[in-house]
């Protein structure tokens, strides 16, 4: 993926939009984005255990006007046009993939100027799945409306505060060194500490972070877990992962750091209470 400033700058200018201008995409806007869907052959670390993963721009005007009073976004979205709709092959780690991809998609169309907002639950999945005729190997995980975002209403402010859109954990609530009760700092990763901060800059549904990063302390080497959750919020997990390993990799990559995505768990002791996802370690 080609940005046109440093991905570090378009991670901390992401922010969840919410309220659109009411017009659809301009042509020429549109037939960026439409090749973006359709022509980005991106891969995440996760593609070896994914099944393909594909992406449409859906516009509302194509809805009847009984669709659009069942497009689900609750009054949450307001104004939107379009939406990003996904979908991805059931697989082993079909979210994980999707999260990664999805975000690299969305972190594009910042780069454009363009409002996005992850939608995983507050929307109608079966209209959605229809409109780009998802099969029956298929899940639709997440969608996004994209467009051109307005000044936030007062009922866009009060949302944001609810779900606390703003805030995010501090370090020793994320990252670990060595084993879970040492917290890790940004001196402990020295020129890492990058990589971590923009993972913890990530959107992830409600606000959770449920991503957890353990530092080898001996080696450069980062264990990625999710915190196990009950079954109502256990889909979102593995799409936040998903995202938090984009944010690291497009990191790594623009800073010139060498590494390979591995999955081996290391049974660290104390993460009984986490899922081992992935490991990126450093290849000098």
């Amino acid at each position: 993926m080609n940005f046109s400033k440093p991905v570090t700058d378009i991670i901390r200018e992401r922010t969840s939009r919410r309220t659109y201008s009411g017009q659809p995409l301009e042509d020429t806007m549109r037939e960026k984005i439409i090749k973006l869907l359709k022509n980005h052959n991106l891969k995440s670390p996760f593609s070896e255990y994914a099944g393909k993963a594909r992406f449409e721009l859906i516009s509302v005007p194509e809805f009847d006007p009984n669709e659009r009073k069942k497009i689900g976004t609750y009054g949450l979205i307001k104004g939107a046009q379009d939406f990003m709709v996904g979908a991805v092959e059931n697989s082993k780690c079909d979210r994980e993939h999707f999260g990664y991809l999805m975000e690299t998609i969305i972190l594009a169309a910042t780069d454009m100027g363009l409002g996005t907002c992850w939608l995983g639950g507050f929307f109608n999945k079966s209209l959605f799945s229809a409109k780009i005729n998802s099969s029956s190997n298929e899940i639709v995980p997440a969608i996004t409306p994209i467009g051109n975002y307005i000044k936030r209403t007062i009922k866009e402010k009060a949302i944001r505060k609810f779900v606390k859109a703003n805030k995010r954990f501090s370090w020793d609530h994320l990252f670990f060194n060595g084993i879970m009760n040492i917290p890790l700092t940004p001196e402990d990763c020295g020129k890492y500490s990058e990589l971590l901060e923009m993972v913890r800059l990530g959107p992830s549904a409600s606000n959770k972070q449920p991503w957890r990063i353990i530092k080898d302390s001996k080696k450069n080497m980062f264990h990625f877990y999710t915190v196990k959750t009950n079954s109502v919020y256990s889909k979102f997990p593995p799409l936040d992962i998903g995202i938090a390993v984009c944010h690291f990799n497009l990191t790594a990559q623009e800073l010139g750091f060498n590494g390979i995505w591995i999955f081996d768990n290391p049974q660290i002791l104390g993460t009984e209470d986490l899922i081992y996802k992935i490991t990126w370690n450093t290849v000098l």
